[in-house]
């Protein structure tokens, strides 16, 4: 299972599935989909990606980041919304 998040600056952080949930969750929320659906596409998603790196030690946080914007978009078009809408502001 994956165990290290390669940052775009080079740091490695330690993977963490309940950071990748509290995005999720936050980006639902934002987007309005009510507490169990959000429940429902947290756990959907996040248990998806978990299994997706069994086999793989790391990953870059922008790899991370489309594999979870991916599976969002098979579930919550209108989460992969909001959580572009906090990209841009914050970059």
């Amino acid at each position: 299972m994956v165990n290290v998040v390669v940052k775009k600056n080079g740091k490695r952080q330690n993977f963490s599935k309940a950071k990748i949930e509290r995005a999720i969750d936050k980006a639902a929320k934002e987007a309005g989909v009510s507490a169990v659906k959000r429940k429902e596409i947290v756990k959907d998603v996040a248990n998806g990606i978990v299994e997706s790196l069994k086999r793989r030690s790391s990953i870059s946080a922008s790899e991370l980041r489309t594999r979870v914007l991916r599976r969002l978009e098979t579930r919550s078009k209108a989460t992969v919304k909001s959580w572009r809408r906090y990209d841009k502001k914050k970059k």
